[in-house]
């Protein structure tokens, strides 16, 4: 087996070395060959990128063909996402986030919701109520962990990415609902993203009404099922189901049933990757990834 793999490697060195021959059909040919070859190829190229950083060129060129292999994963993982049963959120958003950083693994990715979740499920206890839990879950993530909703405009794609946004403890309004809302899923706490299928209405999360507890309220409307709206780009302020639908009316906004219920994992991934095409388009040093984004975002037509 080890045979095997090297000559294969051999193989593979000696096409990425003819990548660079002065004869433009030679080389268009060599890439096409490597491409063929699939993502099966990516490691082997890693372990080459890795031994040869003292070639400039010969990285870059392994480089490329990386970059349009990994592209290839992503699009054929994100497309199996699609298709599965489970549609885990965490998991879509992983695929996607891939995209920027191919070395992140799926173990770091869910790792960096574990300290949030430990915090708050160290707080929280079945006695209190919905209203006494996001409370909780608002210290924890706004006051003690310091996460705020960037300042930045136009919007930095790092502030998008969920793990980057770990880091900086700055992100943009659906990457705080979707860390926020998948905490407390972990938790088994009802909290989920609810986002426009069309248009630019905020992005909310909704408490569902799993205690029965809406006709005690009577908030006075129909609730779709939902006990209140969080706000996290407002620190987690609760937000009454008639304000939001006034707040859409008064605003001119659509008023479909979509508008105020849980979003399927779908739509909240394909808003995850529309946000960051939009603050690929907003960057310059990135809009050359605009094209992926924009095929990755036509998958889920």
């Amino acid at each position: 087996m080890y045979f095997c793999d090297v000559r294969m490697n051999t193989s593979i060195q000696a096409l990425v070395d003819l990548m660079d021959d002065p004869d433009e059909i030679i080389s268009r040919h060599v890439e096409d060959q490597l491409l063929q070859k699939g993502t099966d190829l990516i490691p082997a190229l890693e372990q080459m990128q890795d031994s040869s950083m003292d070639e400039p060129k010969k990285v870059e060129r392994i480089g490329m063909l990386l970059t349009q292999l990994r592209y290839e994963k992503i699009e054929g993982d994100l497309k199996t996402w699609i298709e599965s049963d489970d549609k885990s959120l965490i998991e879509g958003l992983y695929i996607v986030s891939k995209y920027q950083f191919p070395e992140l693994t799926q173990t770091d990715f869910a790792f960096k919701f574990a300290a949030l979740k430990d915090a708050i499920w160290l707080e929280i206890n079945p006695k209190q109520t919905s209203f006494e839990i996001v409370k909780i879950i608002n210290k924890v993530i706004f006051d003690h962990f310091d996460f705020k909703k960037s300042a930045s405009y136009p919007i930095s794609p790092f502030d998008v990415y969920v793990n980057s946004a770990f880091e900086s403890r700055e992100a943009s309004e659906i990457t705080l609902g979707l860390i926020y809302s998948l905490v407390a899923q972990s938790l088994e706490i009802p909290i989920y993203g609810v986002t426009p299928l069309q248009g630019t209405g905020p992005f909310m999360l909704a408490y569902l009404d799993k205690n029965e507890i809406l006709s005690l309220l009577d908030w006075g409307i129909d609730n779709n099922g939902v006990l209140f709206y969080i706000s996290t780009s407002n620190k987690g302020v609760i937000v009454e189901p008639k304000r939001l639908k006034e707040a859409y009316a008064e605003k001119g906004m659509d008023h479909l049933k979509s508008c105020f219920e849980p979003s399927p994992n779908t739509v909240l991934v394909k808003k995850y990757l529309q946000e960051i095409c939009k603050s690929y388009e907003n960057t310059v040093q990135f809009r050359y990834k605009v094209k992926h984004m924009k095929d990755l975002i036509s998958l889920f037509q």
